[in-house]
Formats: structure tokens, sequence, C-alpha cells
């Protein structure tokens, strides 16, 4: 069964989402990469509805708050992904398939060590039990 991670990339953190997939290298495990205007667009039914196609693994990769471009976006980013967290430990699923990274933006080093992250996570994790029923 192939695994799926899908990554929210703010345009701003990752303004080249395809190094993402330069970095990913693993055939194991496809990579879904969405470009947003800023982190704090991603809402907690977005990531939850992400997880039901069935993802693996859904991540956001978004500023630190100290430089996001919206001032708050990264804090309410913060906020959601915590809730969404929440949630899934209440219906039963490893709150651990949903989480965040925050950069300065442009730092390639630092996103190629996000990428090591995301993708060992996911491997740790292994397939979403949402798969096994169907």
């Amino acid at each position: 069964m192939t695994m799926e991670v899908v990554i929210y990339a703010c345009q701003q953190a990752v303004p080249n989402p395809d190094f993402l997939k330069t970095q990913w290298g693993s055939e194991d495990i496809r990579l879904r990469v969405l470009s947003e205007p800023c982190s704090s667009k991603i809402e907690a039914f977005q990531l939850l509805r992400t997880l039901a196609t069935p993802a693996d693994l859904v991540w956001v990769i978004g500023c630190a708050e100290d430089l996001c471009r919206y001032n708050e976006g990264s804090h309410r980013l913060g906020n959601r992904i915590a809730y969404t967290q929440r949630y899934l430990t209440e219906v039963g699923l490893e709150p651990a398939r949903v989480g965040r990274s925050v950069m300065v933006p442009g730092d390639a080093p630092a996103l190629a060590a996000v990428v090591a992250d995301i993708k060992a996570r996911a491997e740790a994790l292994g397939p979403s039990p949402l798969k096994k029923q169907g």
C-alpha cells in the first residue's frame, strides 16, 4: 500500500515548492505539495478533509511567527493545528498525523531538514488506519 503525505506550503516560507519534491526522494511514499498564500489560510476542516482522502500525514510549513507577512498567520495556524490534533485524539487517530514546521523563508538547508523530519514521521506512523477501514 502506497502511503501519501500532503504538505501545505506557505508561499512566503517556501517560495519554490518544487524544492520539497527534489528533497523527498522516496518511492514508497507519494508526496503532494499544495502552495498556499499564507499558512493562516489553512483551516482545521481542510486538514481533516485532507486526512480523510485518506492521506497518511498532513503537514504545514509556514513562516516563523515573527516573520509572518500577515503578522498573526503563523500564530493562527498553531491554534488550528492544536485544535485538529485534539480532535484526532477524540476520534481515535494519532494526533501526530497532522503537524507544522515554521522556518525562515528561503532557508534551503532548514527546509531540507524539515522535509527529512516529515518523511521520518510518515515512515514511523505507517499507513493511516482510515485506509484499512476502506
